[in-house]
């Protein structure tokens, strides 16, 4: 059974790579009955909207004896599972924090790895996200970009699944990358767990401050 399984597995991804996806953009399917993940389909960046996230070779913030910096990178994956494939452009990062001079995070390092998935890195794009009043510079009403994070060695649940949202802006010539980390991307207190279902967690804050910052171009 076990062998016939594998078969199957390897069947399915040379069938994947083999496959012509129909193009369609990744952030409008408007007037289709098509749904994300339906298969033999490639949701596209078409307009080119995370362009403008990967312009820069590195944001960088510093203030308040912390220095955060971001690279945010396009890359295309195939998924597939055994209903079927699809392919789908997905931006993610990596992320390098320094607080009093010292190092205490850096994930960089990721980006140069071909995961099979977005969902493997670090830092990688959700949905997009209606415009609020700080949305500074927002053309389009749906301008900010929902991002998952998570960092190494996490072996607490409600530090899962935290998120941070995002929008390109301009001052004058300059293009900003703000970023806005709240504090409810943290479900729950996680000093607190169930001791009858879960062990005690060794990490119990992140690393990331919570807040609003402004990144600028740095190469």
């Amino acid at each position: 059974m076990k062998n016939i399984l594998t078969l199957l597995v390897c069947l399915i991804v040379q069938l994947a790579v083999s496959q012509t996806f129909q193009e369609i953009d990744n952030f409008n399917r408007s007037g289709t009955e098509i749904s994300y993940g339906d298969n033999g389909y490639y949701f596209k960046d078409t307009q080119g909207f995370f362009d403008q996230f990967t312009s820069a070779g590195m944001w960088q913030y510093t203030g308040n004896n912390i220095t955060i910096q971001l690279r945010l990178v396009k890359k295309t994956f195939i998924r597939t599972d055994l209903i079927g494939s699809f392919k789908v452009d997905a931006l993610v990062g990596g992320i390098r924090i320094v607080k009093n001079g010292i190092e205490v995070l850096n994930t960089f390092n990721t980006l140069n790895e071909n995961k099979e998935s977005n969902t493997e890195y670090y830092i990688f794009n959700g949905y997009r996200v209606r415009n609020t009043i700080d949305c500074l510079g927002c053309t389009i009403p749906n301008q900010r970009l929902y991002m998952y994070y998570k960092e190494p060695d996490n072996d607490n649940q409600r530090l899962t699944d935290m998120y941070f949202l995002m929008h390109v802006y301009k001052n004058g010539s300059a293009s900003i990358l703000r970023v806005v980390f709240p504090e409810d991307a943290v479900i729950g207190d996680p000093t607190q767990y169930e001791p009858e279902i879960e062990n005690a967690p060794t990490k119990t804050q992140v690393i990331l401050p919570f807040g609003k910052y402004d990144f600028k171009k740095v190469n």
